[in-house]
């Protein structure tokens, strides 16, 4: 099995190498192409120096990783650049890695469907398509301008990506239905959510911190967001939240991660004068159930738009594993979890007004309550996410797919 993937542990994208150490476990064999880590801030990780290809090894699985140009801030011209040049990089792989029965392939970009279909070509293998942003609607939301001409070449790409794929993942049913919508027959279009890892959450398998007392928040109501600063969360709302709450001294909004819109999110920090917003710069993975146990209430936002309501950000997975409310800023999809789930509060997204109400709401509500809304999402997600059933799924999927030949 290959594993296609432009980002790759140790960026926080768990998801392709999770899945390629499940799949190694299972006693298939498994090698990844992948790109040179700079996600989300675009600066190169230490360690690692730009060439046009590298073998690594990592947890015992074969890596190759092949050149891109880094991206950093929010520059078009630098994103086109940087999924271009992997796109083509990426061909390598066809030529450098194992033969392989099958492949799988994590989307965004759409341009790393392109190199799919042509490594599967000169590998004679077909690829499983795994979609969690559906382009080019997702990056139109996110503020992107493009012209006319190139929404139409990305309208194309797709249309020719999930045509060669022989089964496309997606992981709501509000996906699928848009999918099915351009065309794609819902005989390949499968329904595969999200898994995640509860183990990296046991008191066992962590080592705890006392974030509260390390950044002095000791006796402040903490609602946290965590993960990327990025375009796609519309994080201006939260700035607005805090402008909104300022007089509640007790509430204190954390941002832990970095990406390309923390910049500009410090600069309306500033010019709106707020000390109840506090900046904490990305923090390893492992070090991550430490600081979101040390929240109140944990914040999943996105961009108000009619693709958002067919997402479910992965964060939304770890605030359940840590077994923290949450409050969701979301339509569709998302809230449409956290309701069923019983894990917190779910508001109108894109407005300061409505997430200050949900916020304010968890500020107010018990001790007892916030704790059994944290219970039952670790108890739903659990139940209906665990790592190894839905993984079981991923290897089915892949094992099927890989009994066709090109």
């Amino acid at each position: 099995m290959l594993i296609l993937s432009q980002y790759y542990d140790p960026e926080p994208i768990p998801k392709p190498a999770e899945l390629a150490q499940e799949l190694k476990r299972r006693g298939h064999t498994v090698s990844v192409i992948t790109g040179f880590p700079h996600y989300p801030a675009g600066a190169l990780y230490p360690g690692f120096r730009l060439s046009l290809f590298q073998k690594e090894e990592r947890e015992g699985i074969p890596v190759l990783r092949t050149f891109e140009f880094p991206c950093r801030g929010r520059s078009s011209v630098g994103r086109v650049l940087n999924y271009t040049s992997f796109m083509f990089s990426s061909l390598l792989g066809a030529f450098l890695t194992p033969r392989c029965d099958v492949i799988y392939v994590w989307h965004p970009p759409l341009t790393i469907g392109i190199a799919a279909l042509i490594i599967s070509y000169l590998k004679r293998a077909p690829f499983v398509y795994d979609v969690q942003d559906i382009w080019p609607e997702s990056i139109l939301s996110s503020g992107w301008k493009l012209p006319v001409f190139a929404v139409r070449i990305l309208h194309w790409m797709e249309r020719i990506i999930y045509r060669r794929a022989e089964r496309v993942l997606v992981v709501t049913t509000g996906a699928k239905d848009n999918l099915h919508g351009k065309g794609v027959p819902s005989s390949k279009l499968l329904v595969a959510p999200h898994w995640f890892d509860v183990g990296v959450f046991q008191s066992e398998n962590r080592r705890d911190r006392d974030i509260r007392s390390q950044y002095n928040i000791k006796d402040r109501f903490v609602v946290m967001f965590a993960g990327n600063l990025g375009l796609m969360q519309g994080l201006d709302t939260l700035i607005h939240t805090a402008d909104k709450l300022h007089s509640y001294k007790e509430i204190l909004f954390v941002l832990v991660g970095d990406g390309v819109d923390r910049d500009r999110l410090r600069s309306m920090v500033s010019e709106l004068g707020l000390d109840n917003i506090l900046f904490v710069e990305k923090q390893p993975m492992s070090e991550m159930p430490s600081y979101l146990s040390s929240a109140d209430a944990l914040l999943v936002l996105l961009r108000d738009s009619k693709l958002s309501e067919c997402i479910i950000p992965t964060k939304t997975f770890a605030y359940m594993a840590a077994g923290k409310p949450v409050v969701a800023a979301v339509n569709g999809a998302c809230a449409d979890l956290i309701r069923d789930a019983k894990a917190g509060f779910a508001v109108s997204p894109g407005c300061g007004c409505t997430l200050a109400e949900g916020v304010l709401r968890m500020y107010k509500t018990s001790d007892t309550s916030r704790r059994i809304m944290g219970e039952n999402g670790r108890r739903y997600l659990l139940s209906h996410f665990s790592r190894d059933k839905v993984i079981g799924d991923y290897e089915r999927i892949l094992l099927s797919a890989g009994a066709v030949r090109v």
